[in-house]
This record gives structure tokens, sequence and C-alpha cells, in this order.
């Protein structure tokens, strides 16, 4: 791990701490839940078990992250369920986006389209659910369309999930009205992007 990596984390921690605070000040209802403590798996890319040494699972609105069960430790990783001839290597996926799914129904399922982290170079994206089916099922396509966020998954945490960049993470995702959607009382629609705004994080 570089140095670079080794200062988004500290940056991570920090904000953590400043949202919990800010999210028991206001009482937004998001979720901020503490680690599962997991332990080093050499497969994985750089950052990935020290990202999730810091919290377990975020969400707000739009989004969920979880720290995946197979990278709890190397027993659990050996044991991971392959996804057979996954047009994108079969990829880690580490959070989910929850617009307009009702709520009864996140008590079964983590959330909708998945955002994803390539485990060959530690790059985070997402693809369209209907475009990976496509390729699945068209296994001559060899190229698909995705939304690039960030080349390591500390910087992906650091700025597109805590940070300045998450208006474009969403509008990435969900489409540009999602950034600034707000409920009748003028509210932003997601209480994620409400905390992030009362902590002072969304300014560049």
């Amino acid at each position: 791990m570089n140095d670079d990596m080794r200062a988004g984390l500290a940056e991570i921690e920090a904000k953590l701490e400043l949202l919990r605070r800010t999210e028991t000040e206001h009482g937004f209802g998001v979720t901020i839940e503490g680690p599962l403590e997991p332990a080093d798996v050499p497969e994985l890319p750089a950052g990935v078990t020290e990202v999730f040494r810091l919290f377990s699972h975020l969400a707000g609105d739009y989004f969920r992250f979880r720290q995946p069960e197979e990278i709890q430790d190397p027993d659990a990783w050996a044991k991971r369920r392959w996804i057979e001839n996954c047009p994108l290597g079969d990829p880690l996926v580490i959070g989910w986006e929850l617009h307009g799914i009702p709520a009864d129904l996140l008590e079964d399922i983590n959330g909708g389209g998945p955002i994803r982290l390539d485990l060959n170079d530690g790059s985070v994206y997402y693809v369209d659910p209907d475009d990976y089916v496509f390729m699945y099922k068209h296994v001559d396509i060899e190229e698909i369309d995705s939304e690039d966020f960030a080349d390591d998954v500390v910087t992906f945490f650091n700025h597109y999930v805590l940070g300045e960049r998450y208006p474009r993470l969403v509008e990435g995702v969900l489409g540009a009205g999602a950034v600034t959607a707000t409920d009748r009382k003028g509210r932003h629609r997601d209480r994620w992007m409400r905390l992030l705004s009362a902590a002072g994080l969304l300014a560049a």
C-alpha cells in the first residue's frame, strides 16, 4: 500500500467520526456501522481490507455499502461463490443502489444495481444491470459501457462516498435528476446527501 492510500485511510477515519457526530446531532436516519474486524486476505487488491476495518455498513436512501462476507478472512474467501462465465471477470460487489426500492423489499435484499470492484486492478465502477445481463447472454460482445469512479477503493470511499464527489456517484448511477431531487418539505431526498452537506463534506 502506498502513502496516498495510507493518507486516504486516515481521512476516511476522520470523516466517519465527523459523520457519526453529525448524525447524532441531526438524526437524519442514515446507517453507519462499525467494522467486523476482517483478517488479511492476500488475494484482495490493496486497501480493500483496510477500508473495511473502518466500517462495515454505510447507507442512506440512494446507496448501501457493506463489507462483503467473503472478505472476512482467508477461509471465507476460499469458499467464495464464483459466477461462472461472468463477463466482468467476477468482480467483488461492495455496494448497491437503493433508489425506488420499497423499504420492505430491502429487508430481504441488499439493493438494486451493484457497485463493483475489479479484482485485477482494484478500480470501482458501475454497470447498468440490463447491460450486464445482455452481455452475459451474448458472449461475443467484448465491451460494455460502465461508469468508472476511482482507481482504488480508498479513493472511492474517501471522495465518492464520504466526500465532494458524492454527487458524481449519484449522477453516474441514478442520473442527473437525483442529484438535486427534493421532497415536499424541500429537503434533499437522500439522507446521505443531507448528512454530507451538514458535515461540510460536499465542498470541493
